[in-house]
């Protein structure tokens, strides 16, 4: 395989809904209208075979919003509100990722936080719904039985795409946080890791040495022998939050955890370097830092059986109304934890 150009693109993001208001649907089709232009400038300019859009490229976000109105403005995938992307993807005959809102048919009264690829041909080839965050999304593991029968198992909790450029996965902002996601990407064959992300500014963000957030995403590369191309939202626009919410500075990370390219501020920008997927796979053939062939998962799943922690199927029944119930689920785990002496709770 020879090496290629990959482009991470941090775009202006333009919320259909803020709060209180209706939805504006037809803001959909412009967001990725719009999308689409800056996939198409970046095959132009740079070549680019990949291209990763941020979370909220489509729907934009904002704060107070209601459930109801989040499942309003969501879509299903494929569908009209992304054709642009679709068509930039046969045109520049490339592979784009991005984020969606979705509304499952099998799952009503639900909407969920989705990263998708497309393929060249325009088809939607990859969906990967988001595993964690505590809000009034739906997650596969909150309807895990349901979602696994429809949907071909467990394995379809962390989906890969074998493409001529390597193997693909996909996750959604505060997933980088739980190494479990990106290793059972890696476990199910991914080299690449995508991803699709909001960060707000934080304290986090500011820290010597290039913060929490860059810290796990360059642990997630090195632990599993991946690149990691990182795609953070750029400046909020016509939107109650301020222009400048996120802190940009969209990455591209190579398996030795080292940053190839970044945006240096929060402006709308494209960030290009070279892939090579033989390099990557060169790094696994060894055996020096060649992680997953030293990894034995068998030894750990008996302490991951017995951990407890959020169960699966906790909102099977009915979705979750709100992020207040969701923060008492999350509340009961941990009083949980402490009770089986997992956790010990602070003294003051």
């Amino acid at each position: 395989m020879e090496p290629y150009n990959a482009t991470v693109i941090q775009s202006t993001v333009r919320p259909v809904v803020r709060a209180g208001q209706p939805v504006r649907r037809e803001l959909l089709l412009a967001n990725a209208k719009h999308c689409a232009d800056l996939v198409r400038r970046g095959a132009a300019a740079f070549g680019s075979k990949l291209f990763v859009l941020p979370e909220f490229c489509i729907h934009g976000f904002e704060l107070g919003v209601s459930t109801a109105a989040w499942i309003e403005a969501s879509v299903q995938l494929p569908g009209p509100e992304i054709e642009p992307l679709q068509r930039a993807a046969q045109d520049t005959k490339s592979y784009v990722a991005g984020m969606a809102y979705e509304v499952i048919p099998e799952f009503p009264g639900r909407f969920f936080n989705t990263a998708f690829i497309i393929d060249p041909a325009g088809a939607v080839a990859l969906r990967y719904r988001k595993m964690y965050s505590v809000t009034s999304k739906t997650t596969p593991q909150d309807v895990y039985t349901e979602y696994c029968r429809l949907f071909g198992g467990p394995e379809a909790l962390f989906p890969v795409l074998d493409t001529p450029l390597g193997r693909l996965g996909a996750l959604v902002c505060y997933d980088i946080h739980f190494p479990e996601v990106a290793r059972c990407l890696a476990l199910q064959g991914a080299e690449i890791l995508l991803h699709v992300t909001s960060e707000a500014r934080g304290p986090e963000h500011f820290e010597e040495g290039g913060a929490a957030w860059t810290a796990v995403r360059k642990a997630r590369a090195w632990e599993n022998n991946c690149y990691l191309l990182m795609a953070n939202s750029g400046p909020n626009v016509d939107s109650d939050l301020p222009p400048n919410v996120c802190h940009g500075e969209s990455q591209i990370i190579d398996f030795t955890g080292r940053v190839l390219n970044k945006a240096m501020g929060t402006e709308e920008c494209l960030i290009t370097t070279t892939l090579d997927v033989e390099a990557l796979r060169r790094r696994r053939a060894g055996s020096r830092f060649s992680f997953l062939s030293e990894l034995s998962p068998q030894a750990h799943a008996p302490i991951y059986a017995r951990a407890g922690g959020w169960p699966t199927d906790a909102f099977a029944a009915k979705p979750s109304a709100s992020v207040t119930e969701n923060r008492a689920m999350q509340s009961a785990v941990y009083e949980a934890l402490v009770q089986s002496g997992q956790l010990r709770p602070p003294t003051r």
